[in-house]
This record gives C-alpha cells, sequence and structure tokens, in this order.
C-alpha cells in the first residue's frame, strides 16, 4: 500500500467515524440558546384538564355517615383495615358505564362523562347532599395509568398517583431514554371518545415546556424512538479499531519509505 493510498483510506474512515456520530442536540433535553448562566426564562403552562370517558373507573368514598350507611359507599373500607390493593379499587370502584354514569346506592345514576374529577366530584357532592348531612365526598381517578414504550430503561405500563405528571416526569419512571434513544420524535398517543391522536413531542427543545401536551392525561403512551445513526454508532469500536491498524500501516510506509 502507498503512502497515499494509506491516507485517503485513513481519511475515507475518519469521515465514515463522523457520519455515525450523534449531535449534542439529540442527546440533550431542553436546549435553548437564549439561556445563559445566572439568567432564568418563564414557560408558561399549557395544562389541558382530563374529561372522564366511558369505562373509566372511579374511587368514591362518602365520609361523615354513620357504619351502617358508610358500607354501602365505601365498599374498598370493608378489608378490616387491610391495605386496599390497585386492583381491588379498580373492582370495587364505580365504572362509567356506556351512557356516561355512575350507578351510586340510594343516589341512583349520575352521569359524569364530560366532566372534569373536580367537576364530578361536585356533581356528586351536591347529589349526596341531598339525601345526607354533614357527608363529604372525596372522588378519584383509579384508572389513572400511562404506557412508556420503545427506547427506555424499563418499558412497561405505570399507576400514576399525581394528577399533574409531565412527560419528563413519564420518562423517569421508566428509567430515562436509553443512550440512542431520538429525543426530538417522541410519540404521544391520546385517547379521545372520537379515537387516538397521535403527535411528535420534541423533548430537545424548551418550546415543548409551554406545550398542551407537555402534561400528560391518563391513558396516554409515550413512544420512545431510536436515532437513525444507530447502526453506525453500534460499529464504532470495529471502525475505531480499522483506523487505528491504517495509522499503524501509514506509519510503518512511512519508516519504510524513509530508510531507502
Amino acid at each position: 500500500m502507498s503512502e497515499r493510498n494509506a491516507g485517503v483510506l485513513a481519511l475515507g474512515l475518519v469521515l465514515l467515524l463522523s457520519g455515525g456520530c450523534i449531535g449534542r442536540k439529540s442527546l440533550n433535553y431542553l436546549n435553548d440558546p437564549s439561556l445563559s448562566n445566572g439568567s432564568s426564562k418563564l414557560f408558561e403552562n399549557r395544562k389541558f384538564e382530563y374529561r372522564l370517558q366511558v369505562n373509566d373507573v372511579l374511587s368514591i368514598r362518602v365520609m361523615g355517615l354513620d357504619d351502617a350507611t358508610s358500607k354501602f359507599f365505601n365498599v374498598e373500607s370493608q378489608g378490616s383495615g387491610a391495605m386496599v390493593t390497585d386492583a381491588a379499587m379498580y373492582v370495587n370502584g364505580y365504572s362509567v358505564d356506556k351512557n356516561g354514569q355512575v350507578q351510586l346506592p340510594t343516589v341512583g345514576k349520575i352521569k359524569v362523562q364530560g366532566l372534569t374529577v373536580g367537576e364530578a366530584q361536585e356533581l356528586v357532592q351536591r347529589k349526596i347532599n341531598e339525601f345526607f348531612t354533614n357527608a363529604t365526598v372525596i372522588l378519584k381517578m383509579v384508572n389513572w395509568r400511562l404506557s412508556v414504550l420503545g427506547s427506555v430503561e424499563r418499558a412497561g405500563a405505570y399507576q400514576v398517583y399525581n394528577n399533574q405528571i409531565t412527560i419528563l416526569d413519564a420518562l423517569a419512571m421508566a428509567g430515562g431514554p436509553s443512550e440512542f434513544a431520538d429525543k426530538s420524535h417522541i410519540t404521544l398517543m391520546r385517547q379521545s371518545d372520537r379515537g387516538v391522536q397521535a403527535l411528535y413531542v420534541d423533548l430537545s427543545d424548551t418550546k415543548v415546556l409551554s406545550s398542551e401536551y407537555y402534561y400528560l392525561l391518563p391513558n396516554d403512551i409515550v413512544y420512545v424512538p431510536a436515532l437513525r445513526a444507530r447502526p453506525g454508532r453500534l460499529n464504532l469500536e470495529l471502525l475505531a479499531t480499522l483506523l487505528s491498524a491504517t495509522t499503524v500501516a501509514v506509519l510503518v510506509i512511512n519508516s519504510i519509505n524513509s530508510n531507502k
């Protein structure tokens, strides 16, 4: 191999290596050139409130009732003080039927479809007040869960106990994105009465902090794709070895030529 050919080969390997590299923006979260050390910036939230849908399951507890009446409403409290599991809450919860209603003892059917959790609690409280005095209603969603799939450390479905969980929180629950995750094209799938809405969320830009999709809703699915540069990066060690071998070959050729 001539010195010129060896140099061309080395240059080609360098270009191949650089072609497989991943930019810092693809690896980091929330890039914003306007931010600097010591400065701050406000990103106003556009939180979208979830509205109850058919097949949602609610935990409805009525406090302040006598023991006999309390057992009719608070089914989950009949376990003699034992810890209530998610499965027990689901089985004993109040499901929103196909007509958007829940059936409560004594009170009857109440339409909650289309209401926020807070609005549903207020409505149930008004209905309870018609039958009982000094009773307090506590209404929560039981099926508040989300799924995180794709290039994350622990893909799976997660039960949520926080009404204000962000997409960053969801990724943290799943152990965070893997090394080759594409944070600029995360797919968010959101269910509604009309179907499933799918969109891209760019976590490499701070604009996401002001997006209505920054906060997640019940039953959201977050999919993290892999970077297209991944195959090249997986061969990085092999290419680096070849580059080192080529460099050694160039040095040997130079040494031989200088001794002629």
